[in-house]
């Protein structure tokens, strides 16, 4: 069985499309492409492929990551060129390669995920301000949010809330710009199975916490890429 890797970006109305959408898009575009994709077996066979991490709704991605089996080889160039000729707009394969039947998962190398966050500010202040605060929230050793899990049980489904500390799921916050009120910022947070942070909730904890004060439906999220370990170095999962 042939394995093949993708990169691929998000954007424009496919980021309001909800993951198992995704799926059914990809599934959909190689089937027009007539693409010798592998199925499952069963009775309801589906095509064998696995993403590295789900993406929000409403967020844009530059590097998501798709592992796909094939039944035969077709050469790389050509089956880039024939899935991006049949997904939607939207969604663009950038690169695809071959990996060996040994590589672990995408799920399972993932470590850090890096975003672009984009929003206007309540207030008239300075980059250098915004770069003080940002450095008083990482100085904090805690950082705490409530998440609230759905329990569900015969009878009924109540909220279950976990106090978690997320300090040490964020490993960087660079400002990168501050220009007529709008700030980008750089932030490289937890991402993977063992442990998963959500950009938004680094911004709503930065807006409780400090004095960026960010208009909320301003705000712009874009993936930049994901992730692995490798020696004592964080790299992409794929490079293009």
């Amino acid at each position: 069985m042939l394995r093949i890797r993708c990169r691929f970006s998000k954007k424009d109305d496919m980021i309001f499309t909800s993951h198992l959408d995704l799926v059914k898009f990809f599934g959909r575009a190689m089937r027009r492409a007539n693409i010798p994709i592998a199925y499952s077996q069963g009775f309801n066979p589906h095509p064998i492929m696995s993403f590295a991490t789900a993406l929000g709704i409403g967020v844009a991605s530059n590097a998501e990551y798709l592992d796909i089996q094939l039944d035969k080889e077709i050469e790389a160039d050509a089956f880039t060129k024939s899935l991006n000729d049949t997904l939607p707009k939207g969604l663009s394969i950038w690169a695809c390669k071959y990996i060996d039947k040994s590589e672990k998962s995408l799920m399972s190398i993932v470590n850090r995920s890096v975003y672009a966050i984009e929003m206007k500010l309540k207030n008239k202040t300075t980059q250098k301000s915004i770069e003080k605060e940002v450095e008083k929230f990482l100085e904090q050793d805690s950082i705490i949010y409530i998440k609230e899990r759905k329990k569900k049980n015969k009878w009924k489904r109540n909220k279950k809330s976990i106090e978690m500390n997320i300090r040490e799921l964020i490993y960087g916050i660079e400002v990168m710009s501050l220009i007529e009120g709008k700030i980008i910022m750089k932030m490289s947070l937890a991402a993977g199975s063992e442990n998963n942070l959500k950009p938004e909730v680094v911004i709503s904890k930065l807006n409780e916490m400090s004095e960026v004060s960010a208009i909320e439906d301003s705000i712009r999220v874009t993936r930049l890429d994901l992730l692995k370990r490798q020696g004592e170095q964080y790299v992409p999962l794929m490079s293009i």
